[in-house]
């Protein structure tokens, strides 16, 4: 079978590790919006407050946001994580990257175009293929590296690669 040079492909199961990291990154991220959420509802309520309109309630709920934002940036990972296998095939060849999960009753298949990347997010020991934000980006975990090489895979993705410590 003849394989192409330019093909990069990450096989495997995911590590916990990269599972939690992919957890966190998720609920980071969700935690900003509901902040910002937060912080418009409670404007709302001062203008409310200060017209002379029903401010307790939207206050009311501008706490409990505020609540839920403080939860999600200390919740700590999932432990169902623990219990769940993740086995992707995540392979990039010409103008398209093809995203494979492997579940136990079928298989998950997404294609985008390298194009639609918006950014990746590199850490010491995965990357993140984000294309629309982050609760929708493709995991390669860096041990899983099948075909290709990683200098291939950034050059692939220049000016779009951003560290991040995790």
């Amino acid at each position: 079978m003849w394989y192409n040079i330019r093909m990069i492909e990450f096989y495997g199961e995911i590590s916990l590790r990269n599972k939690q990291i992919a957890d966190r990154l998720k609920k980071k991220y969700f935690a900003v919006w509901t902040l910002i959420l937060t912080a418009v509802v409670a404007v709302i309520a001062v203008v409310s407050g200060v017209t002379g309109g029903g401010w307790i309630v939207l206050a009311v709920f501008a706490l409990l946001l505020a609540l839920l934002t403080v939860f999600l940036f200390l919740a700590r990972p999932s432990r169902s994580l623990e219990d769940k296998k993740w086995l992707l095939r995540v392979t990039i060849a010409e103008d398209r990257v093809t995203f494979i999960q492997y579940l136990p009753n079928k298989e998950v298949k997404k294609v985008k175009r390298i194009a639609d990347i918006k950014k990746v997010i590199r850490t010491k020991t995965c990357y993140f293929l984000v294309y629309n934000d982050v609760s929708n980006a493709f995991l390669c975990q860096r041990s899983l590296l099948k075909r290709g090489t990683f200098d291939l895979f950034e050059t692939l993705f220049k000016g779009k690669i951003v560290d991040r410590e995790l």
